[in-house]
């Protein structure tokens, strides 16, 4: 099997997969969390996020589009960015609606 069908270039997966996708899950995944959406939707607004992010690398620079360890990696790894910002997010928001939950009992 060619290592170009299993990953392709590494600079262009760092850019488009780690940078480009990392960027946009985190933003998702605030969306959210902002929105007091459950955690359990990430993995569905995750999945088409994983299409775009290997359609990028098949139209900008003809990796193939069906490599399947690069989408696996890039649905893990858009999983991993919604998951930490929803929760960061959401912890924020419940501390600033719900103080009382966080203050020191005496």
């Amino acid at each position: 099997m060619n290592a170009d069908f299993i990953m392709g270039d590494p600079r262009v997966f760092v850019g488009v997969t780690l940078i480009l996708g990392g960027l946009a899950s985190l933003a998702s995944g605030r969306a959210v969390a902002r929105t007091w959406r459950p955690l359990w939707l990430l993995p569905l607004y995750g999945l088409p996020l994983a299409f775009a992010l290997r359609f990028l690398h098949w139209s900008l620079f003809g990796e193939p589009l069906g490599a399947p360890v690069a989408a696996l990696i890039a649905y893990g790894w858009t999983l991993c960015a919604q998951g930490l910002s929803w929760r960061i997010t959401h912890g924020a928001l419940v501390k600033r609606q719900y103080p009382w939950l966080t203050e020191a009992r005496p």
